[in-house]
């Protein structure tokens, strides 16, 4: 689960980097990956600002109901984990996603969340924000392509859970509170996820 990792390989060879078994190369690609390993995985607050009220109300639903391994968040740019989380944001809402026939195979479903992400207003956001790997198309899907099967089905399993209520959602027996329930501020929703992606980052570098 993310925030548990034991210390043991995020991908399939050996060491390359600063000699931490953690992060590690496929040797099969062209190229080294070096983890993006920056603040909040490089999203800030200023570029989540540009986002408007019903992006970020997604987004923040996503990181409630969504848990990204860390070993995948090491290697994709910020607008991609951002993508992820905006798609199980309005996907799962209220189990919406239990009965959309999106496929079960890691790639296939990080296609699919995309095309429920990027052409829905989320674009908009997604270039405030600096790319750390290769955008070029395939690039992604290259990278994703040397997890291990365990976090590819981390993730999968964690996508297609049930979904997490808010308070906002029903009055009593919510899993999360949502603070923004009655849409004063989107700022309330930038910073509790900028919070979360910083949280994610400091964990990472505490492994």
């Amino acid at each position: 689960m993310v925030g548990e990792l034991e210390q043991k390989s995020l991908f399939k060879s050996e060491s390359t980097i600063n000699n931490n078994p953690l992060f590690e190369v496929e040797e099969s690609l062209p190229y080294k990956i070096t983890p993006n390993l920056s603040v909040a995985f490089g999203v800030t607050k200023k570029g989540l600002l540009e986002g408007n009220y019903r992006t970020l109300e997604n987004i923040f639903y996503g990181i409630n109901n969504l848990g990204i391994p860390i070993e995948m968040l090491v290697i994709e740019n910020p607008d991609e984990i951002l993508a992820n989380y905006f798609a199980a944001g309005k996907l799962k809402r209220h189990n919406r996603h239990l009965s959309l026939n999106l496929p079960h195979d890691f790639l296939p479903l990080i296609n699919a969340l995309n095309k429920h992400s990027y052409p829905d207003g989320f674009a908009s956001l997604a270039h405030n924000f600096r790319n750390y790997f290769n955008k070029n198309p395939g690039k992604q899907k290259e990278r994703l392509s040397i997890l291990e099967k365990t976090t590819k089905d981390e993730f999968i399993a964690s996508f297609f859970s049930p979904y997490k209520f808010s308070n906002k959602d029903v009055e009593f027996n919510h899993d999360f509170y949502d603070p923004n329930f009655d849409g004063r501020d989107k700022g309330i929703y930038v910073n509790k996820i900028y919070e979360k992606f910083l949280s994610l980052s400091q964990e990472v570098k505490e492994i």
